[in-house]
């Protein structure tokens, strides 16, 4: 490739570029403005900017385009040059998913209102987008990825849009990536049981099944039913479940979810491969899952794509929910990478970020392991608000001179050679993330905004399994022996990365120390990947059960025969061990004994980042109180600050720190 990946960017022909990106919507400006506003861009510090390219933007009809000949904004080929002769790299996002609070989300309405090509719900309906007030101006048929129509039309799209753009791929042209699809998860309604039952879909689903179980006959043993053969299987369409047979049967279905999803990845970007889009990475961009039916580890280690992202859109006052993301991220992916970093807000959300807001949100990534982002959107455009750059080109001095700061640190600094390195990683059992979706009967998208109780859409089973399945299985219990990890690890002030499972058992060997996440059942691979990632060296914790059954609950004691009883044995160059929850507070404190430097203030979150012996150590206050404490390093250090409220200032080892409500510091730290 003449752009490739790398662990702090991309390189370009050998050379480095850090992925700091923000997004111009161009056939949303006008056109005797471009010029401005990409000076305006270069001018805060930014190298790179990002851009969709909506087919029904540009496919005014069937068969009909316009690239600039009718609407000059829609000339992509000059936005394109302009953006090459400032020196300015490009992202580009064709779909055939846009979102962008598009009317239609970016699709033609021609493709939407052909029926061969619709979703079909569990009740055999018309898929429809979620409601016209989450996503304005109206709903509207959602597309079928599996519809061989509709991969025939997205087929044309590309055939035109790649005309375009392949000539301009670097190095002879400005553009260093591409993202194939856009939030692939069902239009948000990503709930098990919600979609797709159309007739493509079934039968990928029905093929799925006959490649996994071989014979029919090996099917029905497992199901306890008597189907004559794969394509007479029946999907499930809610959650009937009342034994252990019709478990398996609806976590087949889940898993199927998690197959479809990255089938239709995979197939945009071969498709963007076979035309010519070659010698850049491909990506894509998670709306911000990271439970099934996304299965990242799966999509990054298919072949087909580059890396992925996971989108960030985050109030101050959700710091626990974006530090999980983060954690995830660079716990993951090749690349922590935000492909859509929220910079403003859509305009029917009821809180746009405030200046001071978005600094703090922006540092909590940087302080948790993000690389690469896109602030999206950099410049103002319709039904979007609060940017750094207005639709003309016009700064907002209050939202600019932000980013023109954290740009001139990130160069200055040259950040992206920095590297945050926690020894802990947590993993999250992947198979109770597949439980947790099958157990579920509320099938509508974003339900997370409904606030609903559990009860009312919960399906609490008995099926004689020793874990307490419905705690474990649940991200945001604390009172879990996942969740009490977590709030250990963070009230010791123990930095950890997060991944699942399914993390391949080399990553996993990067840390000295895995928590696993385990219950009555893994599949025989996660079972495998921890052997051997304690085999290479990393010491593994199981709790709270140790598992004795496959992911089909057939006898599978790969971690068990090892352990034969015993609390911890050593394993090649590594340990493997089961750990109870009452065991977590004591064993959390211990190895917090010889960290290099503790908060005495509980609530206060630090990070430390290095690169060619130099440190920087990020402090936050992620409460909506001021916070008065000091930094207790365990060796002499000389302290600078180098952004928040010690700017410039010499500090102490013992200096009291102060700092205001949502604020983080970052200070450089000297060894003596």
């Amino acid at each position: 490739m003449s752009v490739t990946l790398t662990a702090n960017g991309l390189a370009v022909n050998g050379q480095e570029v850090p992925v700091y990106s923000g997004t111009i919507h161009y056939w949303r400006l006008e056109r005797d403005r471009w010029e401005y506003i990409l000076d305006q861009a270069k001018a805060l510090g930014f190298s790179m900017v990002e851009t969709y390219i909506p087919w029904g933007v540009h496919e005014t009809a069937p068969g009909e385009y316009d690239w600039g000949q009718i609407d000059p904004r829609k000339d992509l080929a000059a936005f394109i040059r302009l953006c090459h002769e400032r020196a300015i790299w490009l992202i580009v996002r064709p779909g055939p998913l846009i979102n962008a609070e598009l009317t239609d989300f970016g699709f033609p309405q021609w493709i939407l209102d052909d029926p061969a090509m619709q979703a079909r719900t569990a009740l055999d309906t018309m898929h429809m987008s979620l409601a016209a007030g989450l996503h304005p101006p109206h709903q509207f048929p959602v597309p079928s990825y599996t519809s061989p129509e509709y991969v025939a039309a997205v087929g044309v799209w590309f055939d035109h849009m790649c005309q375009v753009i392949v000539p301009q791929l670097a190095p002879h042209g400005p553009i260093v990536a591409v993202q194939s699809d856009n939030e692939t998860c069902y239009m948000f309604h990503e709930q098990a049981y919600a979609t797709d039952y159309s007739p493509s879909s079934l039968a990928l689903y029905q093929a799925m099944l006959a490649e996994q179980y071989g014979a029919i006959e090996e099917l029905n043993h497992a199901y306890a039913t008597n189907y004559a053969s794969f394509e007479a299987v029946v999907a499930p369409r809610d959650a009937d479940i009342a034994n252990r047979p019709d478990l398996i049967a609806h976590l087949d279905w889940v898993r199927y979810k998690e197959v479809h999803v990255n089938w239709i990845v995979a197939t945009m970007a071969d498709m963007l491969r076979e035309r010519g889009v070659v010698d850049v990475p491909l990506f894509h961009d998670v709306a911000f899952q990271y439970r099934t039916p996304l299965d990242i580890n799966a999509m990054e280690s298919n072949g087909h794509i580059d890396w992925v992202g996971i989108n960030y859109y985050r109030q101050p006052q959700g710091f626990d929910g974006a530090t999980t993301l983060v954690r995830y991220m660079a716990g993951t992916t090749r690349l922590p990478f935000i492909p859509e970093f929220g910079s403003g807000l859509w305009i029917h959300h009821a809180m746009t970020p405030l200046p001071e807001e978005t600094e703090f949100v922006s540092l909590a990534a940087l302080m948790y392991g993000v690389k690469a982002f896109n602030f999206y959107m950099l410049v103002e455009r319709d039904r979007w608000l609060a940017c750094p750059i207005t639709r003309h080109g016009d700064y907002r001095p209050e939202y600019a001179q932000f980013f023109e700061r954290l740009l001139g640190f990130l160069q200055q600094q040259q950040w992206w050679n920095f590297q945050r390195k926690p020894e802990v990683l947590v993993l999250m059992s992947y198979d109770l993330g597949r439980y947790r979706a099958a157990t579920s009967t509320l099938h509508y998208g974003h339900v997370d905004l409904l606030n609903l109780p559990p009860a009312l859409y919960r399906v609490e089973l008995d099926l004689g399994f020793s874990s307490d399945l419905e705690a474990e299985s649940d991200d945001f219990d604390s009172q879990s022996w996942y969740g009490s990890l977590r709030r250990t690890l963070e009230a010791n002030h123990i930095d950890y990365d997060l991944s699942d499972s399914h993390l391949r058992s080399q990553r996993m060997a990067d840390y000295k120390l895995v928590f696993a996440q385990s219950i009555d059942w893994m599949s025989n691979a996660d079972q495998q990947r921890l052997l051997q990632a304690a085999e290479a060296g990393a010491t593994i914790w199981l709790g709270p059960t140790l598992p004795t059954l496959d992911e089909y609950f057939q006898p599978c004691t790969i971690l068990a025969d090892q352990l034969a009883g015993k609390r911890q044995v050593a394993l090649g160059n590594g340990y493997l061990g089961l750990l109870s929850q009452a065991e977590l507070a004591a064993f959390c404190a211990e190895l917090a004994a010889g960290l290099p430097v503790r908060p005495q203030h509980q609530q206060l979150a630090v990070t430390s980042h290095r690169y060619q012996g130099r440190e920087m150590l990020f402090v936050a206050n992620p409460t909506a109180e001021a916070i008065n404490s000091r930094l207790d390093f365990a060796q002499p250090v000389r302290l600078t600050s180098i952004w928040g409220a010690f700017e410039g200032a010499a500090l102490q080892p013992q200096h009291p720190i102060s700092l205001a409500a949502y604020t983080i510091a970052i200070v450089e730290v000297q060894h003596d």
